[in-house]
């Protein structure tokens, strides 16, 4: 029986991966949903956690990453309270 994966509950497991990469980079208008996907994601906060530790880029647990840190440049269009969900969401056990 193959190993079950984090990764096999991730609501983004059938999606285009450039949505979380380049085209999260180059579309400004895409960011919100993508944000909105990775907040109702059951794996969210082992996603984010493995983007951190292995020193990712890109979007992991509704955070845009690079070389695992939080990126200013492409989280400018999250509010106060945008952050506030997301790192109680990542952060907390539920």
């Amino acid at each position: 029986m193959p190993k079950h994966e984090w990764k096999d509950d991730a609501l983004c497991l059938d999606y285009d991966t450039n949505l979380f990469f380049e085209k999260y980079e180059d579309d400004e208008l895409l960011r919100p949903a993508i944000d909105k996907l990775c907040s109702m994601c059951p794996v969210s906060k082992m996603c984010f956690a493995v983007g951190v530790s292995q020193k990712e880029w890109g979007v992991w647990g509704g955070v845009y990453l690079e070389a695992g840190q939080l990126s200013k440049e492409f989280s400018k269009h999250k509010s106060k309270s945008d952050w506030a969900n997301t790192w109680q969401r990542l952060t907390t056990e539920q």
